[in-house]
């Protein structure tokens, strides 16, 4: 056990049994399952539903037994991305977990501390028989970064708890009381492939080394989207020379900004010199656009394989090239009423080549429902130009900041007897399951807290252990 020596022991011991098990979207089974055999052989009540969402339900420590249910929250899964060379299938495999005492980070890959960290600290509580506390009821979601599908499908009819916790933050000492809604935009492009590779050079065209991240709470720092860059890099040299796209692939998440991407490509090899240039020159161009915000990029061209027998059409090439540089990407709008706050953006996670298809996903997120829904409208009225098919999926809305709420008083005065400060009240830009489950329980009130992490969504993912143990605390005073 890589994390034996760490404290808070107990939270640390399931948060290494949850990282030995996969557990990104959509590949849920085995976790769902462990949380309900957990359940099960400490005899509380439990229910998984169709989508493997569960909830575990446990009575009051002694002197607690008949006070109100408190509900605590988190989602299971985890946005599961890796270094080009990590020789892990995060399908069929645990994470690689690794510390140095100060923080815990996986080998190679995100570590999954979101939203991890959340249900290990339900796990330790539900566990104790020392902690005090009121009713629990724990409600772990499925799929959240992809939608929040869990959340949008589970019934929570049978809570009787009207205060909840969010363990969904990744800010120690900041408690988030509102965040933006989001959906989903996919926009599939139908081409031709009629073009034969003889007489010309089959080339792979790599974007590498950008920093990507969440593109919730890193979209404000202005980060190189690979996506872009690599349909730019192709765009431009095909300005000067003939080529066709065999392939584009790039990004993990569409809720991730993708640090890497690559396309392969068909070009005579009396163009190859001057390729090479077009790149080089886009390369320059990119570096000293972002050399401050994302300076680590890196642009390589190097013999490439494909499994397809024929190439895209250069028009079809060009249509697909031009209309990921036509999208809108980034910050849109910034708030009016909050300093500092991304109101409107959108994130050109993912482009993926398969079956005939190219088919681009974009995370659009907005604090104002109408702008939410407008820019939604741009991008399928740009894909639409272009001749894609578009599906907007995972439309969940945001998080209305509460005048009156009695839980943020009590979390409030709680945290300012334990550190004689009061902690940072705010909005974000990043969606949370809050505002889903505040629609299903009526006059819920909640409140999102959580250890402090870093680049969360991306393989440089750390988690704070001196954070962990200090909400670790903090959350037992709370209930207490």
């Amino acid at each position: 056990m890589a994390l034996e020596n760490l404290q808070p022991q107990e939270v640390f011991t399931f948060f290494e049994k949850l990282c030995s098990i996969p557990h990104g979207s959509y590949n849920l089974q085995q976790i769902s399952d462990y949380l309900v055999s957990f359940a099960k052989e400490r005899n509380l009540e439990v229910i998984q539903d169709k989508e493997l969402n569960v909830i575990i339900k446990a009575p009051g420590s002694e002197g607690y037994e008949d006070k109100e249910p408190v509900i605590l929250q988190g989602h299971m899964d985890m946005v599961a991305v890796k270094d080009d060379n990590a020789d892990i299938d995060m399908k069929t495999e645990g994470l690689r977990v690794k510390t140095d005492g100060e923080y815990v980070w996986a080998e190679g890959t995100s570590l999954g501390g979101d939203d991890g960290i959340a249900v290990a600290y339900c796990l330790a509580l539900l566990d104790s028989k020392t902690i005090p506390h009121p009713p629990l009821e724990v409600v772990i979601t499925t799929n959240e970064e992809t939608g929040m599908e869990g959340a949008a499908a589970i019934d929570l009819s049978g809570l009787k708890g009207r205060k909840m916790i969010n363990i969904d933050n990744e800010v120690e000492g900041q408690f988030i009381t509102s965040c933006a809604g989001g959906a989903r935009v996919y926009s599939k492009v139908p081409v031709t492939r009629d073009v034969t590779y003889t007489g010309a050079k089959v080339l792979s065209v790599k974007v590498e080394g950008l920093l990507g991240g969440h593109s919730g709470e890193m979209i404000k720092c202005g980060r190189g989207n690979a996506n872009i860059i690599l349909a730019r890099t192709l765009a431009e040299a095909g300005d000067k020379v003939n080529l066709n796209l065999i392939s584009f692939d790039g990004g993990s998440a569409d809720n991730a900004i993708p640090s890497s991407a690559v396309a392969q490509i068909v070009i005579g090899n009396r163009d190859l010199d001057a390729f090479k240039e077009s790149v080089s020159a886009t390369e320059a161009a990119v570096k000293g656009e972002l050399e401050v915000k994302d300076p680590g990029l890196k642009i390589t061209v190097s013999d490439g394989t494909s499994s397809f027998d024929k190439a895209i059409t250069a028009a079809d090439t060009m249509k697909l090239l031009t209309m990921i540089c036509t999208m809108p990407d980034g910050v849109q709008a910034m708030s009016s009423a909050v300093e500092g706050l991304v109101e409107t953006s959108l994130n050109l996670g993912i482009v993926a080549t398969k079956d005939g298809v190219i088919t681009v996903e974009q995370s659009v997120r907005s604090s104002i429902e109408s702008s939410k829904d407008f820019l939604i409208r741009k991008v399928k009225t740009i894909a639409t130009m272009f001749g894609a098919g578009v599906e907007v999926n995972g439309n969940y809305p945001g998080w209305k900041f509460r005048q009156s709420s009695e839980l943020r008083d009590h979390m409030v005065a709680v945290y300012k007897d334990m550190y004689g400060t009061e902690p940072r009240i705010e909005a974000i830009h990043a969606g949370l399951e809050c505002g889903i489950l505040s629609d299903k329980i009526e006059g819920l009130d909640c409140i999102s807290i959580g250890p402090g992490m870093d680049d969360i969504h991306s393989p440089k993912e750390r988690l704070s252990v001196k954070s962990t143990a200090n909400v670790w605390e903090y959350l037992k005073a709370v209930l207490k």
